[in-house]
C-alpha cells in the first residue's frame, strides 16, 4: 500500500472541508448581519468571501487529484477513505450548521 496517497487524499480532504466550512461561515455571517441590521457586505468583505471560495475551488481541485492518484495505486484505500467519509458526514449531519447541508 502506498500510505503517501492515502495522506495526501486524507489531507487533501481536510483542507477542502477546512476550506469549505471558511466560506460558508463567513457567508453566513454577512447574510446573517444583512438580515439583522439591514447591512450590506461592503467591497473588502465581499472580496474576502471571493478570495476564500477560490481558496476553497483550489481544495476541491488538490482533493480530486489526491483521490484520483489513491484510486489508481491502491483501489482498497479509496473506497475504504470514501466508507469513511460517508459515515462521518453522516455521523456529523445531525449536528451541522444549517449552511452547511
Amino acid at each position: 500500500m502506498n500510505s503517501k496517497h492515502r495522506t495526501a487524499a486524507w489531507q487533501a480532504y481536510n483542507a477542502m472541508e477546512t476550506t469549505k466550512r471558511r466560506h460558508l461561515d463567513y457567508l453566513s455571517a454577512l447574510e446573517s448581519r444583512a438580515k439583522r441590521f439591514n447591512l450590506a457586505a461592503s467591497d473588502a468583505e465581499n472580496s474576502m468571501l471571493k478570495r476564500l471560495l477560490n481558496d476553497h475551488d483550489a481544495q476541491v481541485s488538490a482533493f480530486k487529484a489526491a483521490s484520483n492518484a489513491l484510486r489508481e495505486t491502491n483501489p482498497e484505500a479509496f473506497d475504504a477513505l470514501w466508507v469513511y467519509i460517508g459515515e462521518m458526514n453522516e455521523a456529523l449531519a445531525p449536528f451541522a450548521p444549517d449552511h452547511v447541508h
